[in-house]
């Protein structure tokens, strides 16, 4: 690259909430989106992956597996006779249940969000979970059937692509799936028309579906890949994603927690049989003629007829009834499912907790902690103290009900720590009187979480940080046992946390502190150890090699060690480069090659001080370049 010219900045990752806003309604009517279902979105409801299939063949049809040209879900399928292959399908398909995965897919159909799904499933469950929120797409066979006309398409539609459980035809085998591609392209050109792509829950290996969406220049409108995994196939990356084609993927999701997240953005969920199941009972019988059930007496004449017994003469009146008197306020659980924390909470908050039933308390309990959560980071993003206040009234009575009860006491004691920080002025290394008692206040609702859950790992490590918080408050005057106390919360946390490199870092800091204080080396040495797992489990930490480097640099000053002064500076040089836009470890870095050279002699002093100019050099430009809110390179 040339020198002066700006680096072309990598395209930003995508995430739900993009999805969502492309989906959003943007004019009279949102976009228009295909989708694209692979295995994945079965299996929560009881189907298993080609994996698993080909696990069962090997088990219950061992001479058919050897028999196979190779151990892969379309060559085990083919050494098996047709008949074994749609019996073996049909077995799971008859036991598998309607997962949330198509029902949120068939509110984002019913909503009018989504009007193309192609999948690659024989099961019905798109149609079943459709049928479930009284919605009716067409359906198409195009293992069956070989014709498409496009202008006969109904509004809404479901694509069977390799078949389906009762239809005539079931594609398996790689030669059936390749014969059938041509047959299904004038599909996805269809599909493709000025629609948005999701794919969930196909990993396109071993499949020429695949291929139809690799050949596509540039989806104009977007296509987003979900993954299970953080990081999208091989095959993915080198077929369909990059080179500008609009193409995305995101990773983290399963098929369930995907479509129910990206149908409550787009209030979607959950489905009226949920929120208001008599009010969805009478749609359902709306949908019904009327019907007098006929008498017994076989010699009725005609006009008798006006006095049969009317079939649902009797339900009716009970579900406008029942519509009436429940469905008014909507449920607790349906608040909850759907995001309104507030409005959950408003329901029982004016109820003493005895009187609540234990399902309606637990509704209640993680109502409130979400509310309070939400709260707290509000507070947080906006350093504002009323919303604090807020959040911990939420956390103080979700904190009195048995099921929330730990993880209120910890939230409460993070809301009262990050207090504890925004009372300190913007200078966080500065201990006020008021920042003190709510940083005590805090050590106890930690405490207390863990009375309640002893092996809370999150609840030790933050407690540890809050007592190594309050001991830097009394350095360097004495060692007055509340960083040892911290030591031994660490040392909990650390067996059973999912964040080793951030308790291992806090834990080193801690140790470090308390070296400071003692000049004790062994706690030195501790220190680095765990500073060193730290950085293993996280190569990237940009903390943990500054504070690596502080405490090097500390230890150099003890044992006037040329080694440990170069151990520092070594670390301070690699959080510059993970962390450009700080010069704090430009600073470190450069009084410690001035502290080295001073030490030094001759042409090793003046090949420091030639390092530690370049230093400086590098942090001063870094400042302007800050200064005109510029990113250093």
């Amino acid at each position: 690259m040339a020198k002066g010219t700006p680096a072309i900045p990598a395209p930003a990752e995508r995430t739900i909430d993009d999805i969502a806003e492309a989906m959003s309604r943007h004019g009279a009517t949102p976009r228009r989106c295909s989708v694209l279902l692979g295995a994945g979105c079965s299996i929560s409801a009881g189907i298993p992956s080609a994996s698993d299939i080909v696990r069962h063949i090997q088990t219950h049809f061992p001479a058919a597996y050897a028999r196979a040209s190779s151990h892969d879900y379309p060559d085990c399928m083919a050494a098996l006779e047709r008949g074994v292959r749609r019996d073996l399908i049909g077995t799971y398909i008859d036991k598998a249940k309607i997962n949330w995965a198509h029902l949120a897919l068939a509110q984002l159909i019913d909503g009018g969000y989504i009007d193309r799904v192609l999948t690659t499933n024989f099961d019905p469950l798109v149609s079943r979970a459709c049928a479930l929120v009284n919605s009716f797409p067409a359906v198409y066979d195009f293992a069956a059937s070989r014709v498409f006309n496009p202008d006969q398409i109904s509004e809404k539609a479901i694509f069977h692509l390799h078949g389906q459980r009762d239809g005539f035809v079931l594609l398996n085998t790689r030669e059936e799936v390749t014969k059938h591609r041509g047959h299904i392209q004038p599909v996805f050109e269809d599909a493709h028309k000025g629609r948005i792509w999701i794919v969930v829950g196909y990993s396109g290996e071993n499949d020429p579906v695949f291929d139809l969406l690799a050949k596509v220049k540039t989806f104009e409108y977007g296509l987003y890949w979900i993954g299970f995994g953080p990081k999208p196939p091989k095959h993915v990356v080198e077929k369909l994603l990059g080179d500008d084609r609009g193409a995305h993927f995101i990773g983290g999701w399963d098929a369930d927690d995907f479509f129910v997240t990206f149908a409550q953005k787009l209030q979607c969920f959950p489905p009226q049989f949920v929120t208001q199941p008599f009010s969805h009972l009478k749609a359902t019988f709306s949908m019904l003629t009327d019907y007098s059930a006929p008498r017994n007496d076989i010699d009725e004449a005609p006009d008798f007829r006006q006095s049969r017994f009317d079939v649902a003469s009797v339900v009716r009146p009970q579900l406008d009834s029942l519509i009436r008197s429940r469905e008014q306020s909507l449920s607790a659980e349906y608040f909850f499912l759907s995001g309104e924390y507030e409005r959950a909470v408003s329901l029982f908050e004016k109820k003493s907790l005895k009187t609540l039933s234990p399902a309606h308390a637990d509704t209640y309990g993680w109502s409130l902690l979400m509310l309070g959560d939400r709260l707290h980071s509000a507070a947080r993003a906006d350093d504002d103290k009323a919303k604090y206040r807020s959040a911990i009234r939420r956390f103080e009575v979700a904190a009195k009900i048995p099921t929330t009860s730990s993880d209120a006491l910890y939230n409460w004691g993070n809301a009262l720590f990050d207090l504890s920080m925004s009372a300190r002025n913007s200078a966080p290394e500065m201990m006020t009187r008021s920042a003190e008692q709510l940083m005590l206040r805090a050590a106890a609702k930690y405490r207390e979480a863990i009375a309640v859950d002893p092996g809370f790992a999150d609840a030790h490590n933050n407690l540890a940080n809050a007592l190594s918080d309050l001991a830097r408050a009394e350095y360097p005057r004495h060692d007055n046992g509340m960083l040892r106390e911290a030591f031994r919360h660490y040392e909990k946390a650390i067996k059973r946390t999912q964040t080793p490199d951030v308790v291992h870092c806090n834990y080193a800091k801690a140790l470090h502190d308390l070296a400071r204080i003692t000049k004790d080396l062994r706690l030195y040495k501790r220190s680095l150890a765990h500073f060193d797992v730290a950085a293993k489990c996280n190569p990237d930490y940009y903390s943990v090699f500054l504070s690596w480097g502080h405490a090097l640099s500390d230890l150099a000053r003890i044992t006037e060690s040329a080694k440990d002064y170069v151990a520092a500076i070594e670390k301070y040089r690699r959080a510059a480069e993970i962390k450009p836009t700080d010069t704090a470890a430009h600073h470190s870095w450069y009084y410690t090659l001035l502290a080295l050279a001073g030490k030094s002699t001759k042409s090793r002093k003046t090949a420091f001080l030639q390092q530690a100019k370049a230093v400086s050099r590098e942090q001063k430009r870094r400042r302007r370049l800050l200064m005109k809110n510029e990113t250093p390179l």
